[in-house]
């Protein structure tokens, strides 16, 4: 038996053909626009910000070599234009431009990232030696001293320590600005030669798709269109009682199928024609056969035949078979009802557990957070009240905003021998935690304060230290846990106009005159096990009239929010103080407090708070 090729398979085939064709195009073309789409997003949000913000790093450095060399070589006031742009180069500029290039550099290479960091040390290096020059050359007499200013002359002339270090860093940063470019350039390339691809295989698969299209024409007229006008003329013969003179060829597909169920159709509609013309003569023993056993017509004839003999036999078989169905779905309905009573017992009976068991959830909840509030207020009684912190600190404000019910931030105010020692807290973790380790800093607190006569706040917070060790049982290596306090204290003088500050990991912003001055604190935490026998650092700070002093936890900068999603950070921070810091106490709370709101809220999407939040600010006044 030769294959059929149907009329299917010929308009399926062909039509296949061009369906997978027109896939395989559009996937190129699909896959060559993503790569090209995924090259010039890297480009244009990762390469080119990057070179842009190395260049500006590079000129920073360049600009802040030649202040440093004008710092040694030129005697000068400390207010001076170049030294003050030095200042702000080291202390603002070249950090802000640190944090930009780290943002772009999560999507470097590893290598890449590597060579950043070692810039990075270098640059820190350089940056110490600017350091050293300032310590050395502070003020217009310190010019005066010919050792010292020679020393540093020497240290900072071309060829020097500090040109040969800068140069260092240029050239490093050179060579990664290139790596930089050299990829712009790559992946351009690559993008480009992608295209260049994908428009050979256009230009050649839309000249294959107008030839084949030609042949499936041809194909189409031969195949189908001949046959079917050829079979259309037989149908209208028919239809006028004309039978075809010539038999059809049979083309071996569904149009010679065709010509064959027709000519079966004519001899099968002679013989039920002659058994209609016998039956309606009353001859109802004629036999008939059926044309097929989906012979309806033929089917009917013979119903109709027997029907005239036993139709009313079957007439009263039907009503028995009627009622008997009734009978069956009756019983149906009534079992059905049966078991939907039951299984409604059920679910009933589930359900009533179920609610019983939220209950009892809702009330353990319940018990849990009275439990917290009520470790609140524990928690509230250790904190000074408002009326007394503003009897000692007329101008103040205290920003606490907790993660929790509990927080692990606390604040002290407390006046003693005429002075008032107040610091920000901030304990290891938050939440009960939190809140279990901020009794025990203020218990220790309160004891290192009362055993400290000379207010001395670096000694206090030794104590601190100390009592906050042994009570975490950190005396052995079994229990040398990393739970810990960071800290700013400071001991204020009003009427002297001064302020005697210590801190762990907390710096002391204090912003005069436009100007934020930084006293750094020690970078150990209070209890460390790792350093049981540091002595923290003692700083005293001149006041003057009007001066706004800020101590504060890492809570805020911490805080995620923003387009990116990022932390705050302390540039910005400190850039909002700043701004806030000429206007009243009460009036910077608020700022701040909507500056925090509206970070979370970022791109349409609330963060959630990740930690305590705790900022004191105070403004010194001249006392009468």
């Amino acid at each position: 038996m030769r294959p059929r090729f149907t009329i299917s398979r010929k308009i399926g085939s062909s039509f296949a053909v061009l369906l997978l064709t027109t896939l395989v195009v559009f996937f190129l073309t699909y896959d060559t626009l993503r790569e090209g789409r995924s090259i010039n997003d890297k480009i244009t949000t990762v390469f080119n910000p990057s070179v842009s913000a190395l260049e500006q790093l590079k000129s920073a450095i360049l600009r802040s070599r030649t202040s440093i060399n004008h710092w040694a070589y030129v005697q000068s006031r400390e207010d001076t234009q170049e030294k003050m742009s030095l200042v702000e180069l080291i202390n603002f500029e070249i950090p802000a431009l640190k944090a930009t290039v780290d943002t772009f550099s999560l999507k470097w290479t590893d290598q890449e990232r590597r060579k950043k960091e070692k810039i990075y040390s270098e640059l820190d290096e350089l940056l110490e030696m600017y350091a050293e020059v300032q310590r050395t050359l502070h003020d217009m007499q310190s010019y005066d001293d010919p050792y010292a200013r020679f020393l540093m002359t020497e240290y900072a002339e071309e060829g020097g320590t500090i040109f040969t270090k800068s140069n260092e860093v240029i050239n490093a940063l050179s060579e990664l600005i290139a790596e930089q470019r050299l990829n712009t350039t790559q992946d351009s390339i690559t993008m480009i030669n992608s295209f260049d691809t994908l428009e050979g295989y256009l230009r050649n698969m839309s000249l294959a798709l107008f030839l084949f299209g030609l042949l499936i024409a041809v194909f189409t007229i031969r195949s189908i269109v001949k046959p079917v006008s050829r079979l259309k003329e037989i149908l209208l013969g028919l239809g006028k009682g004309i039978f075809p003179r010539s038999a059809v060829l049979d083309t071996g597909d569904e149009i010679g199928e065709m010509s064959m169920a027709l000519e079966q159709l004519v001899k099968g509609l002679k013989r039920t024609t002659e058994f209609s013309r016998e039956v309606g003569r009353g001859n109802f023993d004629i036999d008939y056969e059926p044309l097929s056993i989906d012979d309806e017509l033929g089917k009917a004839l013979l119903f109709m035949r027997d029907g005239l003999k036993e139709g009313e036999r079957q007439k009263l078989e039907n009503e028995r078979i009627l009622l008997e169905n009734e009978r069956v779905l009756l019983e149906n309905e009534r079992v059905l009802e049966d078991k939907v009573e039951e299984r409604t017992k059920e679910v009933t009976k589930q359900k009533n557990k179920i609610e019983k068991q939220n209950e009892q959830r809702k009330e353990l909840l319940e018990n849990i957070t009275a439990s917290i509030r009520y470790a609140k207020r524990l928690q509230e009684s250790i904190l000074p009240a408002n009326e007394k912190i503003n009897k000692l600190l007329p101008e103040n404000f205290i920003f606490y905003k907790p993660k929790d019910i509990v927080s692990g931030d606390f604040y002290f105010v407390k006046e003693h021998k005429g002075k008032v020692v107040f610091a920000a807290v901030d304990c290891t973790g938050h939440g009960v935690p939190g809140a279990f380790m901020s009794l025990v800093g203020h218990n220790a607190l309160n004891r290192a304060l009362a055993e400290n006569t000379d207010l001395d706040p670096a000694e206090i917070i030794n104590g601190l230290s100390k009592y906050a060790a042994n009570a975490l049982n950190r005396t052995t290596e079994l229990n040398s846990g990393r739970d810990g306090m960071d800290m700013a204290l400071c001991v204020y003088d009003a009427s002297a106009a001064t302020i005697d500050y210590s801190g762990s990991n907390s710096p002391l912003y204090l912003i005069r005159s436009g100007e934020v001055l930084i006293t750094k604190a020690d970078k150990i935490a209070i209890g460390s096990p790792d350093h049981a026998d540091f002595n923290f650092t003692k700083n005293r700070v001149n006041l003057e009239d009007g001066d706004m002093i800020y101590i504060f936890s890492d809570g805020y900068v911490d805080q995620f929010g923003g387009s990116e999603g990022r932390k705050f950070m302390y540039a910005p921070f400190r850039e909002m103080l700043l701004a806030v810091s000429t206007m009243p106490v009460k009036d910077q709370w608020q700022v701040i407090s909507d500056t925090l709101d509206k970070w979370r809220r970022g791109a349409g999407v609330v963060h959630e708070q990740v930690d305590d939040i705790l900022i004191i600010g105070v403004r010194h006044q001249k006392v009468a």
